[in-house]
């Protein structure tokens, strides 16, 4: 759950949308918050993202659980 003293800014991309912060789960289970951050203006997708140190940031990923149809990303399946 997002904590209520945690400011949300703009994104520096397009402006409009707000960085809405992102969580993951590490190799050994530990809960890692804020991993990612990532524009919440369905045409802007700006993100940010750290990944064993490494910051990275950009457009949409162009991954295969990117609908490029739609915009949106899209659930994959476990298993």
């Amino acid at each position: 759950m997002l904590s209520e003293s945690l400011p949300l800014v703009r994104c520096k991309k397009c402006g409009m949308g707000v960085m809405l912060p992102l969580s993951d789960y590490g190799q050994e289970g530990a809960a890692i918050l804020y991993k990612a951050w990532v524009c919440d203006s369905p045409t802007c997708g700006y993100n940010l993202r750290i990944d064993r140190g490494q910051v990275t940031y950009g457009d949409v990923p162009k991954s295969s659980a990117h609908d490029g149809a739609t915009g949106r990303l899209v659930a994959r399946s476990a298993g």
